[in-house]
């Protein structure tokens, strides 16, 4: 797949502008906007991006996706994010004959070198199946400005991972700059797992408390959480396997105390463990007051295609 850098604007814009690829994740943690719509201007006016193909955007006209004639974007606040966790996992940069494991916000580097051939790797999987698909990257440059990178990567099956592969020489050096990355479904920004925690841990709370505001009485629902990890150790003889956990729901939906009720490998019920950490559940509802709550989930492996 290619990527390339978008003339784009921001809600209170400086002009986000084309220079190519320019991305190179780093270990340094920058703050993460809100979850947004990802806008391109279409014969003179601003509309939602609903798709990608590769770097090239796409809008509902007329009842029907086309090709978007401007190259110039615009990201805008959302009310809140799709509820669903894209776990954004082997996150990796290279340039070169270096490597280097990254998370999902960081720095540019000032290498002059790494700022000459950017490559971009990562594995999205999603809980469910998605259409749709696409990847924004926005930056900020001393050097160069706010850049915005917009990758189409197509259809997430559910709980199969998807290879995303990005490789571009750059035409100039961005020096050392903070980024986000962005997940989209169908037009609508998707949690993603590289987000801070706090930052996700916040919106979710938001997004529940809208939930259930009008609520007076309703059972324990899942609302949003990761796929487990299949087992590295179980990659050789490439078994199936399974794990129940159990766990507190909070008023919030946060998850409290989980632990391992059945496992056919202990590594299924440590996988298991770590997604339902990260699992948010719409509370239980008595007489319009969220109270806690007691539940069991089942997780399923299946080993990688």
């Amino acid at each position: 797949m290619e990527a390339r850098a978008h003339s784009a604007r921001r809600e209170s814009p400086r002009p986000l502008r084309a220079l190519g690829l320019a991305l190179l994740l780093g270990a340094f943690a920058s703050p993460l906007a809100a979850q947004n719509y990802l806008y391109v201007e279409h014969d003179g006016r601003y509309r939602p991006v609903r798709r990608a193909d590769g770097r090239t955007p796409y809008v509902l006209e007329n009842g029907k996706l086309v090709e978007a004639t401007e190259g110039h974007f615009l990201l805008r606040p959302a009310d809140e994010y799709l509820p669903l966790l894209v776990d954004v996992d082997h996150l990796a940069v290279n340039s070169s004959a270096d490597t280097v494991t990254v998370s999902g916000t960081g720095l540019v580097s000032n290498s002059r070198e790494m700022n000459r051939r950017f490559i971009f790797a990562a594995d999205l999987t999603a809980p469910v199946a998605l259409q749709d698909v696409f990847v924004v990257i926005t930056l900020d440059s001393p050097s160069a400005g706010s850049v915005l990178f917009l990758q189409g990567v197509g259809a997430l099956e559910a709980r199969r991972p998807k290879h995303l592969t990005i490789a571009e020489a750059m035409g100039s050096e961005l020096g050392a700059a903070p980024f986000s990355l962005h997940v989209f479904a169908g037009g609508r920004e998707v949690l993603n797992t590289k987000i801070p925690f706090d930052e996700r841990e916040a919106a979710l709370d938001r997004m529940v408390i809208r939930r259930i505001a009008n609520v007076q009485n309703a059972e324990l629902q899942p609302f949003a959480g990761p796929v487990p990890e299949y087992p590295p150790s179980l990659l050789k003889t490439r078994a199936t396997g399974q794990a129940v956990v159990s766990f507190r729901v909070g008023q919030r939906g946060g998850v409290f105390d989980p632990a391992v009720v059945s496992a056919s490998d202990p590594a299924c019920g440590q996988a298991a463990l770590a997604a339902i950490r990260l699992w948010r559940f719409l509370p239980r509802v008595k007489d319009g007051v969220p109270v806690e709550a007691t539940a069991q989930m089942p997780f399923e492996f299946s080993p990688p295609p």
